[in-house]
């Protein structure tokens, strides 16, 4: 049977209220009654010492008298709590003649509303019902319910009741109601564990994104790969644990299963999990494995998009990898797989942008391919070594020569390639970069049709 009763929260601050009975039962009743700042009467012949004491001390009036309909008066209230089920049946019948919810304590069936099992915490209050059928099962879901609240949710309240105070001039109901949906979401979702797969970007610790270092500072375990920056995991908690999983070709490496069941098992134990990846996790960073994975076992996660290494790095230089009438678009490679599905004869032919992530290695058969599937040995071609960072190193040519350069230079990994004539867009804003923005575009415009003929090898 459906619970059809009304959830309601009864505001009975000075207002009266009657407990009739004087027992132990009786008086934890009068214990809310009393949190709720009601004035309570008990009628009963006798009481027990506890309620004697809220009566000596002014918290209670008491009538030492046995239960009559005309010692009622008008309350808000009224509770019986006698172990005699005949008086009980009277209190139930008399209080619903006059109108007045009534609560015979452990018979249902004589009541109009019942107590729900109560948790407490300044301002928030939480009572759960059970339709009058079991208390101790009511108790055991506020326990649960209460267990796995934030901590300082009152304070949390109160902050966001400021905030949306602030927030009414400001914003209409709608968009005030959906913006405070969103920031209370993540105040909810931790203390049973999840997963947060976030994306820190190129390098830099300048380019996390807001929702990035919010959550950093907030987990209780942090699992992240190599190359993240040493301000990145300074903005975490002294109390996060920080575990180092990260995969570098020269090195003996974490295997992917053991990252994921990591993040499992501690999820499970109830813990905030941020897995920090560079770029963004779903480019060539496993992030869609590891989400299939969390999500094959049940385990709440949210995906925080970086900006991608292959994207952030080239548009710090001034590189755009598209370009009206250069490049309609951009293919994004990884290059430790160059001999598994990769289609060279297509990506040859095509007057698209190319993004190798993870080349260096591989460069000399990578540039191969391009040049035997007939990629012009002219087409331009960058290299960038730890952009975004201090160590950065951009290395650019053309893809004839490239091979013969890097045996003369040493780049460190991780490094970016790119490959395609908006390779030139950058040797011209490098070249230009003291020049007013509007003489630039106007020479540019002009000498547009020039550029394929230079040969830029520079280094910077």
């Amino acid at each position: 049977m459906k619970n059809a009763l009304l959830p309601v929260f009864m505001n009975l601050k000075r207002e009266p209220s009657i407990v009739i009975g004087g027992g132990v039962v009786a008086f934890q009743k009068i214990k809310q009654l009393v949190e709720s700042k009601s004035i309570i009467t008990v009628i009963s012949p006798s009481c027990i010492k506890e309620i004697q004491n809220l009566h000596s001390i002014g918290a209670i009036n008491w009538i030492q008298k046995k239960y009559n309909r005309s010692l009622i008066g008008n309350p808000k209230i009224i509770i019986g709590a006698t172990s005699n089920k005949k008086v009980n049946k009277s209190i139930y019948h008399d209080a619903e003649s006059l109108g007045i919810p009534v609560n015979i304590v452990d018979q249902p069936e004589l009541c109009s509303f019942y107590f729900g099992a109560v948790h407490t915490d300044g301002n928030i209050k939480i009572a759960v019902s059970t339709n009058g059928k079991s208390p101790s099962i009511g108790k055991k879901i506020r326990d649960f319910i209460a267990s796995n609240l934030p901590d300082s949710i009152d304070n949390i309240a109160s902050k966001f009741y400021d905030l949306r105070e602030k927030l009414k001039s400001n914003m209409n109901h709608i968009e005030r109601k959906y913006f405070l949906n969103s920031l209370s979401e993540n105040q909810f979702s931790f203390k049973n564990g999840k997963v947060f797969l976030v994306g820190v970007g190129p390098g830099s610790p300048e380019h996390l994104t807001l929702k990035a270092v919010d959550l950093i500072s907030k987990a209780e375990i942090i699992f992240y790969d190599a190359l993240i920056h040493p301000s990145i995991l300074s903005l975490s908690s002294n109390k996060t644990s920080k575990v180092y999983v990260g995969k570098r070709s020269d090195q003996k490496n974490i295997h992917q299963n053991t990252i994921n069941n990591l993040m499992v098992e501690h999820a499970k134990l109830g813990k905030v999990v941020v897995r920090l990846k560079g770029g963004d996790p779903f480019i060539f960073g496993r992030g869609g494995e590891e989400a299939m994975f969390l999500k094959k076992n049940e385990i709440p996660f949210e995906i925080i998009p970086g900006i991608s290494s292959g994207v952030g790095v080239a548009s710090q230089l001034g590189l755009p990898l598209t370009y009206r009438n250069y490049s309609k678009g951009v293919i994004f490679l990884t290059g430790h797989e160059i001999k598994k599905s990769i289609n060279w004869q297509n990506i040859s032919q095509l007057n698209l942008t190319l993004v190798i992530f993870m080349g260096l290695g591989n460069s000399p058969e990578i540039i191969s391919n391009l040049l035997k599937h007939g990629k012009s040995k002219n087409t331009p071609i960058a290299l960038i070594q730890k952009g975004t960072t201090p160590q950065e190193k951009i290395v650019v040519g053309d893809i004839g020569s490239i091979i013969n350069k890097l045996k003369s230079i040493k780049l460190e990994k991780p490094v970016i390639i790119i490959i395609g004539d908006v390779v030139h867009i950058y040797n011209y804003l490098k070249a230009n970069n003291s020049t007013n923005l509007n003489s630039i575009h106007d020479e540019f415009m002009f000498a547009e049709h020039n550029m394929n003929k230079s040969n830029f090898s520079n280094e910077y």
